[in-house]
C-alpha cells in the first residue's frame, strides 16, 4: 500500500475513534447538565500608513497608502456535568479582505470544538494542526510581518512578499482536528480535510482545483523550562492528492522560541512540494523581540526561494527584513514603527526589484 494511502487510512480510524469518545461523553451527560452557550464579543481594528519606495514600482501606486483590518468574533462556551467543555467560535470581516486572486469570506473561520480528558477535538472552518501548533520567529506587529504579512506594504506596487513558513496548505478549509493531552511538555495534533471546501460545499460542487484533496497532517510541539529559561520546538508533516493528477503536495515544517527574562528568540523552517516538476520551495526566518514595560523592540530577517508561481521554471527569491517597536498606550491598545525591506530575485528573468516601506500600525483588541 502507498504511503499515502496508508497514512490517509490511519488518519480516518483516528478521527473515527476520536469521534466516537466525544459522541459516547455527549451522550453519557444528562440533557440539562448545561447551560445554553452564551456568545460574546471579541475582535479587533488594526489601522496602518505606509510609505513605499521601489526601484521598480510596476505600478502608478501611491507612495503613501492607508490599510485597515477589523473583526468580530463571536465564542462562548459551556461545561456539561461530566466535565466535558464545548465550545463554539466564529470570526467576522469587517472589511473586504480580497486576496491577491480576488478571493474573499465574510467568515474566514467557525467551529466547534470539545475538551476533556481525551484531549481536543476541532469541526469546522478553521487551520489545520501543522498551522496551529507551528513556532517561528517572535512576532512584534499585530499585521506586520517579514514571514506570513497580513498587510504587505508593497502589494500596492504589484509585489507581493511570498514568505511563508507555515503550514498553509489545508487554510481554512472544512476540517477535523485532534489535539492530545499534553504530556511533559510534548502535545501532538492531527488534521484531516477531505477536500479544499467550506460551508456545504463538501456536500454538493465542492471546488477540487486546489491543494490538499485528502489532505492529512501530524504536528507537535515540546515545551520546557530550564533555570527560568522557556523552550520550546515544533514540527509538521502534511500531505494530500491534487485533483485529478498523481501529485501529492506536501509540506514539511520546524520551529523553535527560546525566551529569558524580556528576551524571546525564534525561528523556522519549510519545505513545500505540489509533486510536480520545479514546484520545490523552501521557506525560513529567525528574529529576536525584547520587552519592558509598555514598550516592544523587534528585528525579524525571513527568506523563500524555488518555485513561488508552482509550475514555472524560474527559481525566484525573496528576502525581508523588518524592524521596529511598539507602544502599549492602552488595554489591548498598541502603537508602533516598523521599517521593512524586500529584495526580490528572479534568475530567469530580469523582474529583479528591491524595495523599502516605513509604515506605523495601530491597533485594538477588544
Amino acid at each position: 500500500m502507498p504511503a499515502f494511502e496508508f497514512c490517509g487510512d490511519l488518519m480516518k480510524y483516528l478521527f473515527l475513534g476520536t469521534t466516537a469518545l466525544v459522541a459516547a461523553a455527549i451522550i453519557a451527560a444528562p440533557a440539562s447538565a448545561a447551560e445554553r452557550i452564551q456568545l460574546e464579543l471579541r475582535g479587533y481594528h488594526v489601522g496602518a500608513i505606509s510609505w513605499t519606495d521601489l526601484d521598480d514600482s510596476g505600478s502608478d501606486a501611491n507612495e503613501i497608502n492607508f490599510g485597515s483590518d477589523s473583526e468580530i468574533h463571536f465564542r462562548g462556551s459551556t461545561t456539561l456535568d461530566n466535565g466535558l467543555q464545548i465550545s463554539f467560535k466564529a470570526e467576522m470581516e469587517l472589511e473586504d479582505n480580497s486576496d491577491v486572486d480576488g478571493d474573499a469570506d465574510q467568515i474566514d473561520e467557525v467551529y466547534i470544538q470539545f475538551d476533556g480528558g481525551f484531549g481536543r477535538v476541532q469541526f469546522g472552518q478553521n487551520d489545520g494542526a501543522m498551522d496551529q501548533m507551528h513556532l517561528a520567529a517572535p512576532r512584534l506587529f499585530r499585521r506586520h510581518y517579514a514571514n506570513d504579512p497580513s498587510m504587505d506594504p508593497f502589494a500596492p506596487y504589484g509585489l507581493r512578499n511570498r514568505i511563508n513558513s507555515f503550514g498553509e496548505f489545508s487554510g481554512d478549509d472544512i476540517k477535523i482536528t485532534y489535539f492530545t493531552p499534553q504530556m511533559n511538555g510534548l502535545q501532538l495534533g492531527f488534521s484531516y480535510t477531505p477536500n479544499p471546501c467550506k460551508n456545504d460545499t463538501g456536500f454538493s460542487s465542492c471546488v477540487t482545483s486546489e491543494f490538499g484533496r485528502n489532505y492529512w497532517e501530524i504536528a507537535g510541539t515540546w515545551e520546557m523550562s530550564l533555570d527560568n529559561i522557556e523552550i520550546g520546538l515544533s514540527a509538521g508533516y502534511g500531505m494530500g492528492k491534487q485533483a485529478n493528477t498523481s501529485q501529492e503536495p506536501n509540506e514539511l515544517t520546524l520551529g523553535a522560541n527560546v525566551g529569558f527574562g524580556g528576551f524571546s528568540f525564534g525561528g523556522s523552517y519549510a519545505n513545500k512540494q505540489t509533486g510536480g516538476i520545479s514546484s520545490e520551495q523552501d521557506h525560513w526566518d529567525i528574529g529576536a523581540k525584547y520587552e519592558t514595560g509598555p514598550w516592544s523592540f523587534g528585528l525579524s530577517y525571513a527568506n523563500a526561494d524555488g518555485d513561488m508561481d508552482w509550475g514555472g521554471v524560474e527559481d525566484e527569491e525573496y528576502i525581508s527584513l523588518l524592524a521596529g517597536a511598539r507602544y502599549m498606550y492602552g488595554p489591548g491598545m498598541h502603537i508602533g514603527f516598523g521599517i521593512q525591506t524586500l529584495d526580490f530575485d528572479d534568475t530567469g528573468t530580469s523582474d529583479d526589484n528591491d524595495g523599502l516601506a516605513i509604515f506605523v500600525e495601530n491597533s485594538i483588541v477588544f
